[in-house]
């Protein structure tokens, strides 16, 4: 069972959610159960694409000790990570599996009403279904060979 607790929840699938009038979305429940004990997610606004990264609180707390593991961190890494945790939030849902996400975050993604949450193995990305189009795919050699290559 031990074993079981140090390997990473993946999320996969995808979930399409509107906002209501409080501005919340549903996270959905399969997830909420990959979360673990904690009803957190730490909400990231990715510097180039129109989204935004999710991550559990165990997922957060290995990128840490990562950084922490890499060696020094030198003034430049320490200003690019307070830039990045400046427009990031901490987000938790209640009973129902609500999360009420900023309003400088639903500008981030562009969102009018209706949202993508998009498993991404480590990771979720939340995207407003205007920005979002599955149907565009990319080649890539090595995500092909990761999910269909050999054993």
């Amino acid at each position: 069972m031990e074993a079981q607790q140090n390997i990473a929840s993946l999320f996969v699938g995808s979930f399409t959610h509107s906002l209501d009038a409080k501005r919340r979305m549903i996270f959905p429940s399969a997830w909420r159960n990959l979360a673990g004990g904690s009803n957190q997610l730490f909400a990231f606004p990715h510097p180039e694409e129109k989204c935004l990264y999710l991550y559990t609180a165990a997922e957060m707390m290995r990128r840490i000790d990562e950084l922490r593991n890499s060696g020094s961190i030198d003034a430049g890494d320490q200003q690019a990570i307070r830039s990045i945790t400046a427009g990031a939030e901490l987000l938790t849902w209640d009973a129902q599996g609500r999360i009420r996400i900023g309003e400088n975050l639903l500008a981030h993604i562009e969102v009018k009403e209706q949202l993508v949450l998009v498993g991404a193995l480590t990771r979720i990305e939340l995207w407003s279904a205007e920005n979002f189009d599955l149907a565009l795919p990319q080649e890539s050699s090595a995500a092909e060979n990761v999910f269909f290559g050999g054993y």
